[in-house]
């Protein structure tokens, strides 16, 4: 097994190759194997207000990607207020029992977890405890070049602290075992043992590594774990009531299981049970179709959860592929064309959450196969959106993006 080409599948965290594919998007004809489609479930489905037209083209996007990509299945939600409301569970959740995705399954969401990471850390430079220019040595000695690494280069991604789930050996390792037992502790470690990427500032490019230094600094100023200041902060206040930062591999009733195959053809691994501590306050979290609704939408607004000034401050935009303005990148949150949210991939999951805020149109897609060259999610993103032309308009030019290693 090409244990590298297996890491850059689960590691779609990295942005860049994920919104390329997104723009790249054309209509695929590409098929399952033979009588895969005949063994699936009818899908569960909520459709209020869109015309038929829209709602046939949506099922097309659906069932066209799903078997472009082998994945077993799909939970889409799509809302346009004024204009209607689409919610489907398509494929399977679960091969070995055969169960249907449902609308009310559990689901990883990888580093859409970022946001949740980014706006404890926000709401704690509201009160006056972190700031934003400080030193990350101020509050997790020990990092490379931390004196002169700011907390706010560390969320916006141009901290130039290595990506440790990059690292050849960690790669290998997780490519192989998703429950392989790297601890939080041991990759804040391997953190402080690695070479900077870059000096900080001199560019922005997506790493891990930073949000993983970002749970050590809510430990170090709450005394408390980010589990317990993500439920406590936002979850709760939110009634997300899908929504958790698992501690154990299981994962809550009814799941839609995580797949993984290393190219189209290849029997699917479930990977489903993976180590949170790997992730940890990179990708780690857990949902639902409705909670992540949820939770876009307020992360994109930001007016219930940061202060006027610091969401300001959180939505000052670098440029995510260098020389395009199509996807920027702030304080822990991703514009794509004036949607704001984040994706996410992780072993068996690939995922998208976006919100519109002066429409209030939000999307949000997962897949349960892990992500290729950008994630399984990527071309339902792009055609659905295509679908809503006044929303997007095109950008002049596609930017050529850097694959995932």
């Amino acid at each position: 097994m090409n244990h590298t080409k297996n890491h850059a599948l689960h590691r779609r965290g990295l942005l860049q190759a994920s919104v390329a594919c997104v723009l790249a998007t054309g209509l695929s004809a590409a098929g399952f194997p033979a009588g895969a489609q005949d063994a699936t479930p009818l899908p569960q489905e909520i459709a209020e207000g869109f015309s038929p037209e829209i709602q046939l083209a949506l099922h097309e996007i659906v069932e066209r990607n799903l078997a472009a990509s082998e994945s077993p299945g799909a939970l889409v939600g799509v809302w346009y207020p004024g204009q209607g409301e689409w919610q489907h569970a398509a494929g399977i959740a679960d091969l070995e029992t055969g169960a249907p995705v449902t609308l009310e399954d559990h689901l990883r969401i990888a580093s859409n977890t970022k946001t949740f990471v980014a706006t404890v850390v926000l709401q704690l430079v509201d009160e006056g405890l972190v700031g934003l220019d400080d030193p990350i040595e101020d509050y997790v000695p020990g990092i490379p070049n931390g004196t002169a690494i700011t907390v706010r280069q560390v969320l916006g991604m141009n901290a130039g602290i290595a990506d440790f789930i990059a690292m050849p050996e960690i790669a290998a390792e997780y490519a192989a075992n998703p429950l392989f037992s790297l601890g939080s502790d041991e990759i804040l470690t391997i953190i402080r043992e690695s070479t900077p990427d870059y000096a900080p500032g001199a560019e922005l490019r997506y790493s891990n590594s930073n949000y993983v230094v970002l749970g050590f600094l809510i430990e170090a100023v709450t005394d408390r774990s980010p589990a317990k200041e993500i439920h406590d902060r936002l979850i709760a206040p939110l009634g997300l009531s899908g929504t958790s930062f698992p501690l154990t591999p299981f994962m809550p009733e009814p799941t839609m299981h995580g797949y993984f195959a290393e190219n189209l053809g290849d029997p699917l691994i479930d990977v489903t049970r993976s180590n949170p501590s790997f992730p940890w306050t990179s990708g780690a979290m857990i949902s639902t179709l409705a909670d992540v609704r949820t939770w876009v939408e307020a992360l994109a607004t930001g007016s219930t959860l940061l202060s006027a000034t610091t969401l300001a401050e959180r939505n000052t935009w670098g440029e995510l592929i260098p020389g395009s303005t199509v996807a920027t990148y702030g304080l822990g949150i991703l514009n794509f064309r004036g949607f704001l949210g984040h994706n996410g991939g992780i072993a068996g999951y690939s995922s998208w959450m976006l919100h519109e805020p002066s429409t209030g149109f939000t999307v949000v897609i997962v897949v349960n196969r892990a992500g290729e060259k950008g994630g399984t999610a990527d071309p339902f993103l792009g055609e659905i959106l295509q679908l809503f032309p006044e929303l997007t308009p095109a950008p002049a030019a596609t930017p050529t993006a850097t694959p995932a290693a």
